[in-house]
């Protein structure tokens, strides 16, 4: 699967950075998966026993709901009038809502290789396009939350 830069840095291998796959479906509402790659030692300025970190991770507006993405937009500073053609823009609500954390981890790697470390990523999302719901059923948590009550904002 390929991915689009979303955020970050332009030298991303260094300073980290997100990445945006294309819009996918469920059958009951539309997705994207974010890849988001991490320097361990560049942003936590300490030598770490893995350099680096990718995660991968589901995002959907429709599933949020528009309670959420407000929520979302505000935390970022994205509520003023301004913003209002942004905020319909399918990139700046999945960008949102990644950043304030409303989002289900479907992946996690760390590693002292990038190129290997990205190549997993690729083939783990290409899996998880296809095995999307066997994903999602997974706990994410110690208390039992699983992909969908992630993904929804609904943790409670």
């Amino acid at each position: 699967m390929k991915f689009k830069f979303l955020t970050g840095d332009i030298n991303w291998e260094t300073f980290g950075g997100s990445f945006i796959s294309k819009k996918l479906n469920n059958g009951d509402w539309d997705y994207w998966l974010v890849l988001e790659f991490t320097n361990l030692e560049e942003s936590l300025g300490q030598k770490m026993w893995h350099k680096y970190t990718v995660e991968i991770k589901a995002v959907s507006p429709e599933a949020a709901g528009m309670d959420n993405l407000n929520k979302a937009f505000e935390c970022i500073g994205m509520d003023g009038e301004e913003f209002l053609e942004m905020k319909t823009q399918d990139r700046y609500q999945v960008e949102a809502l990644h950043e304030y954390g409303i989002s289900a981890t479907l992946f996690y790697k760390e590693g002292n290789n990038i190129k290997k470390l990205m190549k997993e990523a690729h083939e783990e999302a290409d899996k998880i396009e296809y095995l999307f719901d066997f994903y999602m059923d997974r706990e994410e948590n110690r208390i039992g939350n699983n992909g969908w009550q992630f993904i929804s904002g609904n943790l409670f």
